[in-house]
């Protein structure tokens, strides 16, 4: 199968096609730092026969947002526990740097401020204000962040890159939506300077942040997340931080003349609701961001993955076959059955994934770690 042949990708060669995707899964530690359970997660997925694992949502600051985050050299051994733990299984592996949408140090001094407060009334009216001013932010931040504030972000993010590649890590994933997502966006970017307006100005944020990463972290390859606002058979958009298909080529060969790798063409999403991103069964067909994922593989020279209701190995199999794309992500599929590639290679039945969303979006949705309602249902039945 061509599923399982090996691909080179800038100067790492990746063991076979199939890529698990960034997820925000739930389970760092409260700092985000990557504790027991985090290891055992993703090295199930190693251990499964994946070639390429990405961590998602590394955050460069320190943040309300329940992800990883990678701030402080001391969390370094952390990750590199994680790092080699997977190397151990043939896996390359990225870390997904991501910048929330808001005003990061002004947002935790109204939660920090929030958190002083004496009576539970107070309390609760000023977290109140700081998750409003969030949502504001989540919405007008692109337009508003000054260049100071830019370059800081940038600054950040740099310094998380040297922290990942001290950690191991083989590649950098720039998430692609979120902050940069917004910038990119004609809904979201309204400024009127250098950074707002065409689609070379929306995406200027981003080429500077890859020449300042290509910089920093040199030995490691650049995949670049691109988002793709997609349209509902209602003709409504799905989706807000990000590009329009048509404008998805032209974008992805400025990411390819700023120095990134590898591109992973996904949904875009900054609504704030998971469906967009993770849709549940029959609200979208099977891989349907692929149609957009192949024009921009015709559009570049640099590997283009697929990601986004692909289900079985035989499906991307053909993928690859068509010449549609170079790698397939496998996100939910690989939460039902870890041992996807295996079984592939060994002509096995897999277990299939069936966009239920119960254990999955519905885990974060009640704010508990990621998994599968299949694993839930053995469980309870065994």
């Amino acid at each position: 199968m061509k599923l399982l042949t090996p691909i080179s990708i800038g100067n790492v060669q990746l063991k076979n096609r199939i890529m698990f995707p960034p997820m925000t899964t739930g389970y760092e530690e409260p700092d985000g730092s990557i504790g027991e359970k985090s290891l055992q997660f993703y090295k199930r997925i190693a251990q499964g026969g994946t070639g390429y694992i990405v961590l998602g949502d590394v955050a460069p600051v320190r943040t309300v947002t329940p992800t990883p985050k990678l701030f402080t050299d001391s969390q370094i051994p952390s990750f590199a526990a994680l790092t080699e733990a997977l190397h151990e299984y043939g896996a390359k592996v990225a870390a997904q740097l991501f910048y929330p949408e808001y005003n990061v140090p002004e947002i935790n001094g109204l939660i920090a401020k929030a958190r002083s407060m004496q009576t539970p009334d107070e309390k609760a009216r000023a977290t109140q204000a700081a998750y409003a001013r969030m949502h504001y932010d989540m919405q007008h931040f692109s337009t508003e962040a000054t260049k100071e504030q830019l370059q800081q972000i940038k600054d950040d993010m740099k310094a998380c890159a040297v922290r990942c590649a001290k950690a191991g890590f083989d590649a950098i994933e720039i998430h692609g939506d979120r902050l940069l997502g917004s910038f990119s966006s004609a809904l979201l970017n309204h400024r009127s300077d250098e950074y707002g307006g065409t689609l070379q100005n929306r995406a200027r944020f981003s080429v500077e942040l890859i020449h300042e990463l290509k910089t920093a972290v040199p030995e490691l390859i650049i995949e670049y997340k691109l988002p793709v606002i997609t349209v509902n058979e209602d003709g409504t958009l799905r989706g807000k931080g990000g590009l329009t298909a048509e404008e998805a080529p032209e974008f992805a060969r400025m990411l390819q003349d700023a120095g990134v790798d590898f591109i992973q063409v996904a949904q875009a999403n900054h609504t704030g609701d998971l469906s967009d991103t993770i849709p549940p069964r029959k609200s979208v067909p099977y891989c349907w961001t692929l149609p957009i994922a192949t024009l921009v593989k015709r559009a570049v020279n640099i590997p283009v993955a697929t990601v986004g209701w692909v289900v079985t190995p035989e499906r991307g199999e053909e993928i690859l076959n068509e010449d549609k794309a170079d790698v397939i992500g496998y996100g939910r599929p690989l939460l039902a059955d870890p041992d996807l590639p295996l079984k592939a290679a060994n002509g096995d039945n897999v277990l299939i994934c069936t966009g239920c969303n119960k254990a999955c979006v519905g885990g974060l949705l009640s704010r508990k770690p990621i998994s599968c309602i299949r694993h839930l249902t053995n469980k309870t039945q065994g």
